[in-house]
């Protein structure tokens, strides 16, 4: 039996201090990257996620029920550079 993310689990994820990090595979082997908070907005529905664009803007959005989410995978932080 999977069980699958609910919204609790990807709130705590988005509002974790500091933030880290994830990304979420979805069942149909799609993955969405999660860079900073401001890339997700958690709603009693499904979580929206939107794509990041170069330069860390945040682009496109998708809408992911809960039921979609096989796993989470934590990513490592990106190293500001320092001029």
């Amino acid at each position: 039996m999977v069980h699958s993310m609910t919204q609790k689990d990807i709130r705590s994820l988005v509002h974790f201090q500091p933030f880290k990090p994830f990304r979420l595979r979805l069942v149909d082997g799609k993955d969405l990257r999660v860079p900073h908070p401001d890339f997700a907005l958690v709603t009693a529905e499904y979580i929206v996620v939107a794509n990041e664009l170069p330069g860390g803007v945040p682009g496109e959005v998708n809408l992911v029920p809960y039921e979609r989410i096989a796993r989470v995978e934590m990513l490592p932080r990106k190293l500001r550079k320092v001029a």
